[in-house]
């Protein structure tokens, strides 16, 4: 056994001891029979999605004040129960995050924290499974051929139009046309879906701006949980046009937050809003990215590309709107601004005290 005081995973994972951001884990032998014997009615759990673990942890997991934050690649970490392959399942007999402490989970699974035991599940920190514009995409955020066969095709960008928002929750912005229409229309929203996953991405700018990534997506299944700190399953701005005149890329979707538990009290937030719009490009000048939301009553700015000749992005869902802001004119033949993102979901039932955007699915 290596010991390794960070952070503390059960012996089901087997797994190496270091995660990519300095995160470290303490590891113990797997039992190899469990993972091929069918699942023991004690080994699973949730009521949304019923997870199986090949093993019953008998350790917490715990990022406590004196260890790193933690860096979390679902598609590849041996932190992962190797039972599911549609997720990365991370189990304890409880769970806790400091308060300053950030669980940062990105890659191709959406992550599922499971805490088998009757304490809370204790959450003073950040889970982090968000996107970004600089490259990160959230826990398991859609691709765009997912999200495309779900909802109706929004109409592609062309020429220099910007491109539409992700919807997911509700309906991504429409982009600008560079004729001045607001045109190039987000896909309809989605009914809540019967599984975990991640959030829709924005569409392409005509001529340039990539469309920001949809949230990921997190799940935790306790028999409580206490939540002061903050979950951000929020979808990344999309990328300003070229200086080209070319259009804004469309902000990603929010993504999908699960709180599996009877009870569920705190002073914290849970928010899975959409991403800005990019601004389009004018000749010689390259339009402005499209924010991202970091709280959950703040939507994501559209870029504003103020003094620009491209187009403004529309803003990202936030609170009780739930469908991205459009793409603004541009003048002078700029590129067209993109739209915002559209809301996520989240399935936290019953839950007291908690700021949550957009609201709970019952």
């Amino acid at each position: 056994m290596r010991l390794w005081l960070a952070f503390l995973v059960v012996p089901a994972f087997g797994c190496s001891p270091t995660l990519g951001g300095g995160g470290s884990i303490d590891a113990a032998p797997m039992i190899d029979a469990a993972i091929d014997a069918p699942p023991d009615a004690q080994q699973c759990f949730g009521s949304f999605v019923r997870i199986c673990l090949s093993a019953l942890p008998t350790a917490p997991v715990t990022l406590t004040d004196s260890s790193s934050d933690l860096d979390l690649d679902t598609g590849t970490s041996p932190s992962c129960d190797t039972r599911s392959t549609d997720y990365c399942v991370i189990a304890g007999t409880s769970i806790s995050i400091a308060a300053t402490k950030t669980l940062r989970a990105h890659g191709t699974r959406p992550l599922i924290l499971i805490s088998t035991g009757t304490a809370a599940f204790q959450l003073a920190g950040t889970i982090d499974v968000s996107s970004s514009h600089d490259g990160i995409v959230g826990a398991g955020a859609a691709p765009g051929s997912i999200c495309l066969a779900a909802a109706s095709p929004p109409t592609p960008a062309t020429l220099n139009s910007g491109g539409f928002g992700g919807s997911f929750g509700g309906k991504g912005g429409d982009g600008e046309k560079t004729d001045g229409d607001q045109g190039k229309a987000g896909a309809a929203a989605t009914s809540f879906p019967g599984a975990v996953r991640g959030g829709c991405p924005g569409g392409n700018g005509g001529l340039g701006g990539n469309g920001g990534n949809g949230g990921g997506a997190v799940a935790i299944i306790a028999a409580s949980v206490q939540v002061d700190g903050k979950i951000n399953a929020s979808g990344a701005g999309g990328h300003g046009g070229g200086a080209i005149k070319s259009g804004g890329g469309g902000g990603g979707s929010g993504g999908m937050i699960v709180l599996d538990a009877p009870t569920i009290t705190g002073a914290g937030s849970l928010f899975a809003n959409g991403g800005g719009g990019g601004g389009g490009g004018a000749l010689g000048v390259a339009g402005d990215e499209g924010g991202e939301s970091t709280a959950a009553a703040t939507a994501a700015a559209g870029a504003k590309n103020t003094g620009k000749d491209g187009g403004s992005g529309g803003d990202g869902s936030a609170t009780t709107r739930l469908i991205g802001g459009i793409g603004a004119n541009h003048q002078n033949e700029g590129g067209g601004g993109a739209g915002g993102g559209a809301a996520g979901f989240i399935r936290a039932s019953g839950a007291t005290g908690v700021t949550i955007s957009p609201a709970s699915i019952p």
